[in-house]
């Protein structure tokens, strides 16, 4: 009886061993720069799977063009989805910001916060990240975004965001990564949407921050 229980218990070692880890699921939930406009898809988030994920990792894009804070409630189905991602990284603001004043910035504040209170309700466990969106280029801007109203005040409005969602992350004990000044003006495709050299530098940047502050979970 006792070999018994012995082989039995080792047949269920084995098994567990033999099963395929389960991966640590880092939620991206952003805008066009996220989901890849004008590069195709391969957005920092592709970056990171591609040049980071293993079978411990895995970089979901949650990412939709045009999205902005307001759109707040579009995180819901992807809580829904993704009940036990260990990770949350909220990247938005900019289409908040068209010819933005100090209202505009405050109500993106309001909205981050709402997705943080969600986010713990659903999966209190999961660490979540603000990440500040990146700059604009004014002397590269298209037509077409000027014409959306992305201008001076988006740019001005982007500098003010940065610093309240840095103080909202202190107050709300989230982490926060500013991608203000990860982009190179050159890097820009129309003034709003980085090019792959662009998408290249946040995910650089995303991925210094995650092993730097979650070392245990992200290494080399």
């Amino acid at each position: 009886m006792f070999l018994k229980t012995l082989w039995i218990l080792g047949m269920m070692a084995c098994w567990g061993l033999l099963q395929p880890a389960v991966p640590i699921q880092v939620v991206c939930f952003g805008d066009s720069i996220t989901h890849g406009a004008e590069v195709d898809g391969h957005s920092w988030v592709w970056m990171l799977q591609q040049q980071h994920a293993t079978n411990q990792w895995q970089f979901i894009n949650a990412g939709r063009n045009g999205r902005k804070t307001a759109d707040k409630q579009e995180l819901l189905p992807v809580l829904q989805q993704y009940p036990h991602a260990a990770f949350y990284l909220i990247f938005l603001g900019v289409n908040d910001l068209k010819n933005a004043s100090s209202a505009q910035v405050d109500s993106c504040v309001r909205n981050m916060q709402w997705m943080i209170d969600r986010i713990r309700e659903v999966n209190p466990q999961a660490s979540i990240v603000i990440l500040s969106p990146c700059n604009v280029n004014l002397h590269t801007m298209s037509a077409l975004n000027r014409q959306k109203q992305y201008n001076i005040r988006t740019q001005q409005a982007l500098f003010q965001l940065e610093k309240q969602y840095r103080r909202l992350a202190r107050r709300m004990h989230t982490g926060f990564l500013s991608l203000l000044h990860v982009v190179a003006p050159e890097h820009y495709v129309d003034g709003l949407h980085p090019d792959l050299a662009g998408q290249q530098e946040i995910a650089d940047a995303v991925w210094t921050y995650l092993t730097h502050h979650f070392p245990q979970t992200f290494h080399t």
